[in-house]
C-alpha cells in the first residue's frame, strides 16, 4: 500500500566517512522509534493524505483540462496493466530518487522491500554513508518535490494524457507522509547533528552541549479530529454568514474555486430581487482534512526535555 516511509529506509549513517559514534564526542539526543503504534498512525495519516492529495491533484487536472471528472474503464485489460505499471513504477522511481540524492552526498545506495509488523508494506533505499541533518532532509523530501513538480508540469503540457499522470502524483504524495513526518521531527535538532536510521527507528546524535529530546509519536488522531471538526464547522459558518456581508458590500457575484464544477467551494450571486448562494460539502471536507493533517503532523511528536 504505502512505501517510502522515512523510518524504514534504514539509512545506516556513519557520516561522510566511517564514524565511530561512541568515540566521536557525540551523545544520543533523541529517537524516533518504529513501534506498532507509529505504523498504525502512518497508515491512518497515509489514508487521509490519499483523500486530500487526490482532491488537490484532481483540482489541478480540472484546471488544466477543463474537465470536471474522468473515467477509467477497468473492464479493459490494457487499463489495468497501465495502472499497475504506473503504480509500481512510481514506487520504484520514488526510491531511485532517494538513491540519486544519497549518491549526491557520497552514499552508495542499495534497495529493498519488506512488511512492517505484517501490516505496512514498504520499499526502502539504504546506504552505509552517514548524513548530516540538512542532507538527510533533502534526501527525504526529494521524491515528493521532484515527482510532484514534474507531474504537474506534464499535466499542464499534455492535458490529453493528464488522467494517467494523476495516479503517480497521488500515490507518490500520499505515500511520502512518512518522509514528511521524519523531516518535521529532524528539523527540531541543530543542523550539525548526525542521524543513524536503524532497523527499529531513527537515532539522532549531537554534541555534548546539545539538549536531550524525547519525541513522542502518540496523540495524532485526537489532534487531527480536533482541528478537522473545528475547521469544518468554522468554514460552514463562514459560508453561511458571508453572503450577507457580500450583499451589504454590493458584490454582484463571488465564487471560490472553479465555477460550476466539483471543486466549487462557494458561489454567491446578487440581483435587484435579492441574493442567493451555495456552498459545497466535499471541498470543505477536503480543506478540513488537509488542515487537520497539517496540525496533527506539526503537533504530534513535540519533543520533551529529558534528564541527563
Amino acid at each position: 500500500m504505502w512505501r517510502g516511509w522515512g523510518l524504514y529506509k534504514r539509512i545506516k549513517m556513519k557520516e561522510q566517512q566511517p564514524l565511530n559514534l561512541d568515540v566521536d564526542g557525540r551523545k544520543e539526543l533523541g529517537r524516533l522509534e518504529m513501534s506498532k503504534e507509529v505504523v498504525v498512525t502512518l497508515i491512518g495519516v497515509g489514508t487521509l493524505a490519499l483523500f486530500a492529495f487526490a482532491f488537490f491533484f484532481t483540482a489541478l487536472y480540472s484546471q488544466f483540462t477543463g474537465k470536471v471528472g474522468f473515467n477509467f474503464d477497468f473492464t479493459s485489460g490494457g487499463t489495468i496493466l497501465i495502472s499497475a505499471a504506473l503504480f509500481i513504477g512510481t514506487l520504484v522511481l520514488h526510491e531511485l530518487i532517494h538513491g540519486v540524492f544519497m549518491t549526491k552526498y557520497g552514499g552508495k545506495p542499495s534497495y529493498g522491500a519488506g512488511i512492517a509488523y505484517f501490516i505496512l508494506p514498504y520499499f526502502y533505499a539504504t546506504t552505509k554513508t552517514a548524513f548530516r541533518r540538512n542532507q538527510f532532509i533533502v534526501i527525504a523530501i526529494a521524491p515528493l518535490v521532484v515527482i510532484s513538480l514534474a507531474g504537474i508540469g506534464l499535466m499542464a503540457a499534455f492535458p490529453s494524457v493528464a488522467h494517467w499522470i494523476l495516479l503517480p502524483l497521488v500515490v507518490n504524495a500520499s505515500g511520502a507522509v512518512g518522509d514528511l513526518w521524519v523531516t518535521r521531527n529532524v528539523l527540531r535538532y541543530p543542523k550539525e547533528v548526525l542521524l543513524e536510521d536503524r532497523k527499529n527507528g531513527l537515532i539522532i546524535y549531537g554534541r555534548e552541549t546539545d539538549k536531550l529530546l524525547n519525541i513522542s509519536a502518540t496523540g495524532f488522531a485526537s489532534k487531527f479530529f480536533k482541528v478537522f471538526i473545528l475547521c469544518f464547522f468554522a468554514l460552514g459558518l463562514l459560508m453561511g454568514t458571508a453572503p450577507m456581508a457580500l450583499d451589504i458590500l454590493g458584490v454582484e457575484s463571488f465564487t471560490i474555486g472553479p465555477a460550476k464544477s466539483l471543486f466549487t467551494i462557494f458561489d454567491f450571486h446578487s440581483s435587484a430581487e435579492g441574493f442567493g448562494f451555495a456552498f459545497f460539502p466535499l471541498p470543505i471536507l477536503a480543506i478540513s482534512v488537509i488542515a487537520g493533517l497539517v496540525y496533527a503532523i506539526i503537533k504530534t511528536g513535540k519533543p520533551r526535555k529529558r534528564g541527563g
